[in-house]
């Protein structure tokens, strides 16, 4: 019940949403005034876009849905899928508003506060809480530490679900009709946000403190720097929204959850995954018929170890320099975490080819690229 509808559905959605996006660069490029004939390139763009993601929604929320019950990650994932579709929606009206005039009294407040909704659906509503329900996966996987998450997570899913879904839509209803009532829905789905990300880093001490593993391994040890920039941007975000500052500080919120929370959840996660499918692929069928390696035996932790560090120092001045006019130190900072960020997929190109594995003796040589084990595409 857990098999994908199609197993050629991940390249069409791949294709595309690459297409898509390619299309909506040349419609922005005709906006500047570039080359003003690609102007219809935007909506086309968003419409592929759409087709992809709703490929890939399909193909992944349809065994989601037949399974059950279906596990609090499963439930997340869906959640984010739903904030997706709502993400895409949104930039296509958006990009209709922007490339026809007729519909400019419908959807034209959406090009100026609305952007920000727009952004709150996709970092958070689909990002955050499909990065919290996979890390509810890979994380107790990973450390040997109970799956079941009780009560509180079951309130992280509920809070940060019901949370986004009502600040973006009383944000976007606003737009339309301001009222006092809608604000006040706003800022309290925002305050419940921060619950349940209070919540979620209270569960994930949890599952470090709870672990049957001794030692943790250096993606679960680096993927403390994302859960730290979380912490920083709910901190951040309750002073600001204290303090009447959020709009204008809103560039440094999303610096860090694009590049602390979620390039920093994915840069480390991936390490390991990398791995463990790497493992899975070539070596899981030899188990049985001879030694084969250990899926840490596909990594060198003390070679990769410097440049989680590297990245995350590169993360953390940029966004100092974001606090003031600090040009260079920003360049600094986006510098040092494109570094790691290099240095880290040439650690997955290595783990994926077998690098480490192939310096044991009784390890299968490396394959070609893109081969499987039995040197099929």
């Amino acid at each position: 019940s857990c098999m994908l509808p199609s197993q050629n559905a991940a390249l069409a959605s791949l294709a595309a949403i690459e297409l898509g996006l390619v299309g909506m660069i040349c419609g922005f490029a005709a906006l500047s005034g570039a080359v003003p004939a690609l102007a219809p390139c935007l909506p086309v763009g968003g419409s592929l876009v759409i087709a992809g993601v709703l490929i890939a929604l399909f193909d992944i929320g349809a065994p989601l849905l037949r399974a059950h019950p279906l596990p609090l990650p499963g439930r997340m994932v869906l959640a984010g899928m739903a904030f997706l579709l709502a993400t895409v929606a949104l930039g296509l009206l958006m990009a209709l508003a922007l490339t026809v005039p007729a519909l400019v009294p419908y959807f034209g407040p959406l090009l100026g506060v609305g952007v920000g909704f727009h952004a709150l659906a996709g970092l958070g509503g689909w990002f955050t809480l499909a990065a919290i329900g996979v890390s509810y996966k890979l994380l107790p996987m990973f450390t040997l530490a109970p799956e079941e998450r009780g009560l509180i997570g079951e309130l992280v899913h509920y809070f940060g679900t019901v949370g986004f879904g009502a600040a973006v839509v009383a944000g976007l209803a606003s737009l339309w009709v301001p009222s006092t009532a809608l604000a006040l829905t706003e800022t309290a789905a925002k305050a419940l946000v921060l619950v349940a990300i209070a919540l979620y880093l209270f569960d994930v001490t949890r599952i470090y403190r709870t672990r049957r593993r001794r030692e943790i391994e250096l993606h679960n040890k680096a993927a403390a720097g994302a859960f730290v920039a979380l912490g920083l941007v709910a901190l951040l975000a309750l002073g600001l929204m204290v303090t009447g500052r959020l709009a204008a500080n809103l560039p440094l919120l999303i610096f860090i959850v694009l590049f602390g929370w979620l390039g920093g959840l994915g840069v480390t996660q991936l390490y390991k995954i990398v791995a463990f499918l790497t493992w899975l692929g070539r070596f899981g069928t030899a188990l049985g018929r001879g030694r084969v390696p250990r899926v840490q035996d596909l990594v060198d932790e003390r070679r990769a170890a410097p440049w989680f560090v590297i990245y995350f120092i590169g993360v953390g001045l940029a966004a100092l320099a974001l606090l003031g006019p600090e040009t260079a130190l920003f360049r600094t900072g986006v510098g040092f975490a494109l570094a790691g960020t290099l240095a880290l997929t040439h650690e997955y190109w290595r783990a994926w080819r077998g690098h480490y594995a192939a310096k044991a003796a009784d390890a299968p040589p490396p394959l070609p690229p893109f081969m499987n084990q039995e040197g099929n595409p």
